[in-house]
């Protein structure tokens, strides 16, 4: 049965960044049925929310999340909605969790455990099928995710593909993209990522460009090769005619690199003026989280971490790799780098640094690393404060959190999961002060950016909606607490249903 809903007594910002209009929306079902000074129409609606003049936005769009399982396991999504975030791009950073075959549903099924719910579907479609019949608090489309598709086809640990192995991922990547899938995503850092050649990237991008999609990319590396992973990116782009080009998570990780953002801006804009649309994510943190095992020396940094699991049952590959750990770091190196979550005895020590934990942090990690690599992460800190400022301010960044959808409480996660969103727009607010323009930057824009029929406010839109006050909307959560709650957001409404109310 259709209910409807009035939001009364608000400063509307309708995601296109036009001024506030003060007025009333009504919802009937899961639309906006109208807009304006006064929606009654000579009907009550059954349900009224008086804002008090506070803000009503479009639910906000989380544009680089990995909820690609954990919405499955927490179906309400407690740590997104609380934010004000209805929708999340999730399969970034080239892993999804559809695609599935006899080379690589194993190693996704180790690697999504902790979620403790089966893979039970194959492609885009069967995986939204399936998601549907949770009844999600808020929306999921997903990007297909290069390593997924490249292990479906060839495994993990194949570095060499043949042509018949491109050709069946550029034919599964093709079924997928016409299911629904929003793109390709690439993780360059990551295996079997990290095995990919530019004319491999070049193919795959053949079908995004004949679908018109997106490509996003967490580079292949975001510091000492920065400049050279853009400019990968980039030629692969013009040899495949693509013109939709997402950069993940965009910084200038470590300090030797900070001085790189002026080169890196250039390199963007250069592309931005040949017509290739490049768009950029960021979360407003500086220090950011991943697997443990990327912090791994050669010999290892291109393994799975199921495989590093099971060599490291060998006491002597145990010594090799604490010693070579300790080679290739700075002591105090290790004071940079916070465990955020693992299983076993370590569980008390998320939130501390390595150098906090253990007097020997190349044997901790390896120890971590042998009890339980898949699901060991940690943060790493790196980032400067002013150039996250500046890459912010960029006409063409959004907001992505990077983080997954989690419960009330949850204890082991970076804090960006419960405050990237609000962080963001809290920083856009302070910086600019202007709030239409703030807001169409987690709407609007990255609606348009992944073609989503969301982030705007009008009669016949999706009726995905926050309210909130823009003097105290804002990030509680840090590492000691990683799950406060963000403040200032008052309502949270996806397809006419409220999902959240402070």
């Amino acid at each position: 049965m259709r209910s409807s809903l009035k939001i009364a007594d608000a400063w509307i910002a309708d995601g296109s960044g036009a001024p506030l209009v003060k007025g009333e929306v009504l919802i009937d079902g899961g639309t906006i049925s109208a807009v304006g000074r006064d929606v009654s129409g000579g009907c009550a609606a059954e349900r009224t929310i008086d804002l008090g003049g506070q803000i009503l936005a479009p639910g906000f769009i989380d544009a680089h999340g990995h909820s690609d399982l954990a919405l499955f396991a927490e179906p309400g999504g407690f740590s997104k909605v609380s934010q004000g975030v209805t929708t999340e791009i999730a399969g970034n950073c080239g892993l999804c969790a559809f695609c599935l075959t006899q080379c690589n549903q194993s190693h996704l099924s180790d690697l999504y455990a902790n979620y403790n719910f089966p893979l039970t579907w194959h492609d885009y479609r069967s995986y939204q099928e399936k998601l549907a019949q949770r009844d999600a608090a808020l929306h999921l489309p997903a990007l297909c995710g290069h390593n997924t598709l490249r292990a479906a086809v060839a495994g993990y640990e194949k570095e060499k593909l043949s042509a018949g192995d491109l050709a069946k991922m550029s034919a599964l990547l093709d079924a997928m993209l016409e299911q629904g899938a929003l793109g390709l995503s690439a993780g360059l850092l990551y295996t079997p990522g990290i095995f990919s050649t530019p004319g491999e990237l070049v193919e795959l991008m053949k079908v995004v460009a004949r679908h018109d999609k997106i490509f996003t990319t967490h580079l292949r590396s975001e510091g000492k090769m920065l400049l050279e992973s853009l400019e990968e990116t980039f030629a692969a782009a013009r040899a495949a005619n693509l013109k939709r080009i997402q950069i993940s998570h965009f910084k200038t990780a470590g300090r030797a690199n900070w001085g790189k953002l002026d080169a890196a801006i250039e390199l963007i804009e250069r592309a931005r003026a040949e017509g290739i649309k490049v768009t950029v994510d960021r979360y407003p943190y500086t220090e950011s989280m991943t697997q443990l095992s990327v912090i791994l020396p050669e010999k290892w940094d291109a393994l799975p971490d199921r495989t590093i699991q099971q060599k490291l049952t060998s006491v002597e590959e145990c010594r090799q790799l604490a010693a070579a750990l300790r080679a290739s770091r700075e002591k105090d190196y290790w004071q940079s780098v916070r465990l955020v979550s693992t299983t076993g005895v370590h569980c008390a020590d998320a939130g501390k640094t390595l150098a906090e934990i253990s007097p020997d942090p190349a044997m901790l990690i390896v120890e971590l690393l042998a009890h339980d690599a898949p699901g060991t992460t940690a943060a790493f800190s790196g980032m400067s404060p002013s150039n996250m400022a500046r890459i912010l301010d960029l006409e063409y960044c959004m907001a992505g959190s990077d983080g997954n959808a989690l419960a009330m409480g949850c204890r082991d996660c970076h804090p960006r999961s419960f405050g990237a969103i609000a962080r963001f727009l809290r920083l856009r607010l302070d910086r600019s002060g202007d709030i239409p323009e703030s807001v169409r930057r987690i709407t609007a824009f990255p609606a348009e950016t992944f073609q989503l029929p969301a982030g705007k406010i009008a009669p016949g839109a999706i009726a995905d909606l926050v309210a909130f006050n823009p003097d105290t909307v804002d990030c509680r959560a840090d590492f000691t607490d990683p799950s406060r709650v963000a403040t200032g957001i008052i309502t949270t409404i996806c397809q006419g249903k409220i999902v959240y109310q402070a």
